[in-house]
This record gives structure tokens, sequence and C-alpha cells, in this order.
């Protein structure tokens, strides 16, 4: 079962400021992959990208290249301003059995906000989601595919628009507020 965005405050209207930018958010773990997030900062220096949160890794924004911009904490309520504001969100890139059996609450989050997506092509993703229609997906670990992704996103306005609506239609018709209470209600009526 999917885990949904609180969409009372993850709502669509994204508007991405200038010039794009490429958003991750959240704990700065093994899971999401940081390592490959900041080597395609490297390949892409002409690209901004964002970091938001901390974590046990964060270490490594030490010497992180200069187009990443880093933000230790932003108050919850205020990251779908982040997310609404970012060219592209960021999804998980790690290598692991368990990165590629989940789809973090971060994707569903972006997708609620109607947020172009950008994340690891994963079996977990693939039961959501669909490559260069409701998200760009790469291979876990590539940060050069990552910075390609990126790329495409973020100098593509069609593209990106295309896939802002394509992950929001998705998240509607499969990971909704609406479709996941049905899902849990009748999942529940079943039991008793």
């Amino acid at each position: 079962c999917f885990v949904g965005a609180e969409e009372n405050l993850f709502q669509p209207g994204w508007t991405p400021e200038e010039p794009a930018t490429a958003v991750f958010v959240g704990k700065l773990i093994p899971l999401h992959g940081l390592e490959t997030i900041l080597a395609a900062a490297q390949f892409a220096p002409e690209l901004d990208f964002r970091v938001i949160g901390s974590g046990q890794l964060q270490r490594l924004l030490e010497s992180r290249p200069p187009n990443v911009e880093w933000i230790p904490w932003v108050e919850y309520e205020r990251l779908p301003d982040e997310l609404r504001r970012a060219g592209c969100a960021l999804g998980i890139f790690g290598t692991s059995d368990k990165a590629r059996r989940v789809i973090p609450n971060k994707a569903f989050q972006a997708l609620a906000c109607g947020v172009p997506l950008v994340t690891a092509d994963t079996p977990a993703a693939r039961e959501l989601l669909s490559d260069g229609t409701s998200a760009l997906l790469v291979p876990p670990g590539d940060p050069e595919a990552l910075a390609e992704a990126v790329r495409r996103v973020l100098t593509d306005a069609e593209l990106a628009r295309h896939l802002a609506e394509g992950g929001h239609a998705v998240y509607r018709e499969k990971a909704s507020e609406d479709v996941l209470g049905a899902r849990w209600r009748a999942l529940i009526e079943s039991r008793l």
C-alpha cells in the first residue's frame, strides 16, 4: 500500500523559481544516495542543486560542489513551498536492497505538489511511476545518468510540464488520500 502524502499541506501549485533548481528533501542517510546527488552536481556544474536536511552523512556536504546549496533545516509546514518552487524534486538513488523496495515519502510529496520527479529506477518505483511519463527514472547509484536527467528537466520546460502533469495524475489515481482511504477501509472491512 502506498504511503501517499498529507494533502492538507502537499498540494499542487508548482511554480519553479529561476534559475531552476533540483531539490532534495530528507534525512541524509545511505538509503537516499547523497553521494550520487553530489557527484551528479559535479557532472553538471551549470545546474543548481539544493539539499534540505541533515543526518549521518551531512559531513559529505562539507566538500560539496559550489553549485550545491545546503539548508540543514526547514520547518515541515514549509516543505511544500520548497518543493513547489523547485525545477524538479529528487527522490532516492541508493543501491541497497531497501532502496529497491521503497518509494520514499519525498516522492509522494513531490507528486502531490505537481513537481517533476527524478528518482531511481527500481522495482518499487515501477509500481507507481513510468519513465518519461510520470517521472524520469535513472539507474540507482549512477551520477552521470542523474546529472543528465536533471539537465533534461531543468532545461526543457515542455518535458518538465509533461512530467509534472503526469506525476500528479498518477498520484491522484493511485496514491491520493481518497484512493488510499478507500483501499484501507475495504481492507479493514474485509477483516471484520
